[in-house]
């Protein structure tokens, strides 16, 4: 099975520990959520800021810039996390991991 892409509680969870998974859990949900409703008002706000109204050519209008900035943003998050910082721990369990099961 691939790996799902995006963020999920696995992948927050992973260096945590086991007494923070609960909040870790809850935060990475509330902010998960703030920022779809956020996104989601931003969008709506170009898309009439544009133009966009429930006509053919006011959709159209306001549609396309609504897109465009959409991809922005979500091209700008895929470049910030060239800054991440790399999680060494997993890498470290994993190998111990394989490197005793054999």
């Amino acid at each position: 099975m691939g790996r799902r892409c995006g963020s999920s509680d696995t992948d927050v969870l992973a260096d945590m520990a086991p007494a923070d998974h609960a909040t870790a859990r809850w935060t990475n949900s509330t902010i998960r959520e703030i920022g779809v409703a956020l996104g989601v008002a931003v969008l709506v706000a170009v898309f009439r800021a544009n133009g966009g109204a429930l006509t053919p050519d006011g959709y159209n209008a306001g549609l396309r810039v609504a897109i465009l900035t959409g991809a922005t943003v979500v091209a700008l998050g895929a470049l910030s996390t060239l800054w991440l910082p790399r999680s060494k721990s997993r890498a470290l369990a994993t190998s111990r991991v394989s490197s005793s099961a054999t």
